[in-house]
Parts: structure tokens; sequence; C-alpha cells
């Protein structure tokens, strides 16, 4: 007996450049994606704001559903490698507007998130070349938008050039972190601002359930990001097994860092100092490990971090558009490929084009504290949702299989489904949480969708919408 993945039938004349990634790429592409620097930077003082000194705890619960996750990446990658991921996977296995919907939600998240990685790498560059504008909201947005821009230049010269580059930014990012971390922690070891417990990494550190949810869901937000390994695939070798190996081998890296860094910032910085450097913390942790001059290492890998992470998500919002595109659910310009760099340069320009957007409106807020929290945690919800239907899109899609193998029931069955229900409880339960404005940030972009998938499907009326749904058979061999 062996089981038949149905292949991916949805090729055209025009494609990506195949072949352009190994596995070591891929891996990279997911903890760039994650943006450990930046993440830590932007996310800690809204995770220990929310559970305290359970931080470690919050970080250790959150890896086990993104481990699931990864792995319902792995199993779908195996079906269909596709530039689409989770859109192509939803909307094949289970309905074609709920893939439509779970394609929009990963392009309204990437677009917010994009203003989100650009803040730091402003605030970081005015930490360099005018300390005395740290904190000023329009300077930090006018700088981050000419980062942002530098970067879809690159992301338009092609996937080897990117991923060159990519290859080098991350790994002195996360050198950087070890070496920050390490440090931080060996400085403080005699002196600490909270003596090392390894009750910080236990459960029962959280004060009460609203705690514990609302730190998972800054937790979600920090490993967001591995996943460009899968919208990748179609440009990397053996794509069915790479890239799901590289998104798996992307979140063990990055949970590690996450650890080390949270442990760091607990033991060497005070809750004020904290509290003072929201928006910027590795920056300050680097004054502690490193002294003057040599803290400024610490603003320069805030700096690559948020520029690596502007280039990942660059890169997946214009592979799912060129997927989209492909399948005719979406403008067909969005498909149109550069005839040099083989890129889909017209979906750079459109994701350009909202993100700046974006920034004007960010500039208007009047603290980076209030404008990150909101964006981390608005983000954080879409994830959830993002997520919750890649697990469930697993399951229903391998369905036919579950009972045939203990590997597939438990990998493609229990864990993701598991997973898929633990992130989207937290999701849902926050929601009514974080206030009217975050809370139509995170759902209203979502359900805008509603109107291009209306509009497209009744203009281009692609099959994608009167295609069977697929699944996993079996099929007896002789």
């Amino acid at each position: 007996m062996q089981y038949i993945l149905e292949p991916h039938k949805g090729s055209t004349e025009h494609s990506l450049r195949k072949g352009a990634l190994g596995l070591l790429d891929s891996a990279i592409m997911a903890v760039a994606g994650s943006a450990p620097a930046y993440s830590i930077t932007a996310s800690t003082a809204a995770l220990i704001a929310a559970v305290g000194l359970a931080g470690p705890a919050a970080l250790l619960i959150a890896f086990l559903p993104m481990t699931g996750t990864t792995i319902a990446f792995s199993y779908l990658n195996l079906w269909r490698s596709d530039a689409g991921a989770a859109y192509a996977w939803v909307g094949r296995a289970i309905h074609p507007a709920l893939g439509f919907i779970a394609g929009w939600a990963l392009l309204s998240l990437s677009t917010i998130f994009m203003v989100a990685a650009a803040l730091p790498a402003g605030e970081a560059t005015l930490d360099l070349v005018a300390p005395g504008q740290l904190h000023n909201v329009l300077w930090a947005t006018a700088i981050g938008t000419l980062w942002f821009l530098g970067v879809l230049a690159l992301v338009t010269l092609g996937i080897t050039a990117t991923a060159k580059v990519q290859a080098v930014l991350t790994l002195i990012e996360v050198a950087a972190v070890i070496l920050i971390g390490g440090l931080a922690i060996w400085h403080s070891r005699m002196a600490p601002a909270a003596a090392f417990s390894w009750d910080w990494f236990m459960p029962s550190r959280f004060g009460s359930f609203n705690s514990f949810s609302a730190g998972m869901l800054v937790a979600i937000f920090y490993f967001f990001g591995w996943d460009v390994s899968s919208n990748l695939a179609e440009e990397t070798k053996n794509a069915k097994q790479t890239a799901g190996f590289g998104g798996i081998a992307g979140v063990l890296v990055i949970f590690a860092l996450f650890l080390l860094a949270q442990v760091a910032i607990q033991m060497a910085l005070t809750s004020d100092e904290i509290q003072v450097n929201a928006a910027n913390l590795l920056p300050a942790l680097g004054h502690v490990a490193l002294g003057q001059p040599w803290s400024a290492i610490a603003v320069l890998t805030v700096m690559v971090s948020a520029v690596a992470t502007l280039q990942t998500q660059l890169l997946q919002c214009t592979r799912l558009l060129f997927s989209m595109a492909r399948d005719g659910v979406i403008g067909q310009p969005m498909g149109w490929l550069h005839p040099r760099f083989q890129t889909p340069w017209l979906a750079g320009i459109a994701v350009a084009f909202v993100s700046l957007v974006l920034f004007a409106a960010s500039a208007t807020v009047p603290s980076l504290n209030q404008l990150m929290s909101e964006l981390i945690n608005a983000i954080g919800v879409q994830v959830s949702f993002y997520y919750a239907l890649v697990g469930i899109a697993c399951v229903w899609y391998y369905r036919h299989l579950l009972f045939t193998s203990w590997k597939i029931f438990v990998l493609a069955g229990i864990v993701p489904l598991t997973s898929a229900f633990f992130v989207a409880s937290v999701g849902l339960y926050e929601l009514p949480q974080l206030g009217f404005r975050v809370s139509a940030i995170s759902m209203g972009t979502i359900l805008i969708g509603i109107v291009p998938l209306c509009y497209y499907r009744r203009l281009y009326k692609s099959s994608f919408y009167t295609d069977p749904p697929e699944s996993a058979k079996i099929t007896q061999m002789s």
C-alpha cells in the first residue's frame, strides 16, 4: 500500500527562478523572517508587561504550537510546493474562498508588519546619527521609509542576490544576539536586576489566565515570519522536503535566541529601564553587555535585523501575489515577472504603495511605544487566524490517511489540529480585550478582502473556484 499525493498542476509558461535556494538558504530565510534581534527589541517590553518574569515560560509554551505549525507547513509542502503556500493549501483543500481570505490575511498582516519593522530600523539609525531625536516619531518614520524603499529595490533584483545578502545579514544578527545576550548574563550575574530562577520557565509563574493569554499573543508575534521559506518553495531545490525542513530549522534557532535574550534582559535590566527603552531594548542591553563604544554593535544588529525582515516580508507578499495572479484570483499584473530578474516587480510596487500610506498614517501617532504595542497586538491576532487555517488545512487534506499510519495520525493530524486550536483560541480570546482600534485594524483589514474576492471572481471566472477540492488518496499498488 502506498500513499499517493496528487501533484501540483498550477504551472504556467512563466515561472520564478527554479532551484535558486538550498536547505541552508531556506533555513536562513526562516530565521531572517522571524528577525530575532528586531523581535527582541520590539516585543520584549510588551511580553514582560503581560507576564512579568514568566517571559521564558511564555516563549517555551508558544514554541510548542509554533513547532506544530511548522510540521503542518512541512506536510503541506510535500503535497504542493506553491509560492502562495497557505493561500493555495487552504483554497485547494478546504474551500477556494477561504483560501483567498487566508492569502489576504497574510498580505494584510505582512503590510502592517513592514511598518512595525521599519520603525525600529529608523529609531536605531537615529540612535547612531542623532541620539537627541531618538524617540521622534516623524524622524523615525521617515528614515524607516527610506530603509523600506532600499530593501524593495534589492528584492526586485532577484532571489539569488537577495539570498546572498540575507545570508550575511542573518549570520551577523545571530552572532550578535548570542554575544550580547551571553555577555549581559555574565556581567549581571553578581548583581542582577532579577536573580535567575528556573521558576521563570514554569507555567505556574503566570499570575492569571488573562496574563497567560496576553503573553501568548505577544509570543506568537515573536515567532511570526519563519513561514517565508514555504512561499519561496518554487525557487528552492528539492522543494517538497527542503522548504519544510528550512522552516523547522529556522524555528529551532530563533527559539534558542529568544530564550537567551529574554533571560539576559530580565537579569540585566530593571523594570524602569525596560519601560523607558520599550521599543529599543537590544541596544539598552548592549550598553550593559558591551559598554561604550562597543554597544553600537547592538544598534547595528537591530538595523540589520529590521532590514532582513523587511526583505523577507516583501519576498513573501510578492510571491503570494504572483501565485494568486497566476491562478486568476487577483489582478493579473500582480503576476508579471521582470524580464531580467524573474521577480514579481509590479506586485512589489503595489505592496510598497500600501505600505507608504501606512507609514504616513504612523507618523501621526504621538508615541512610538504606543504605536508598536498596537501594531504587535493587531498582527498577533492576524497571525493566530492565519496559522490556525494552515493547521486545519493540513488535517483536512490528509484526513483519508490519518488511520493508515501512526506517524501521519500524529504529525499530520493531532499535532497540527492541536496547534491550530491553541493559536485560534488565543486570538479569539484576546480580540475583545485589545480595544476597538486594534480590533478594527486586525479584523477589519482581513474582512476588506471580501471585496477583491468577489470582484476578481466575477471578472476572471477562475477555475480555482470551480475545480474540485483535493485530498491525499490511498492507492493500492500491486
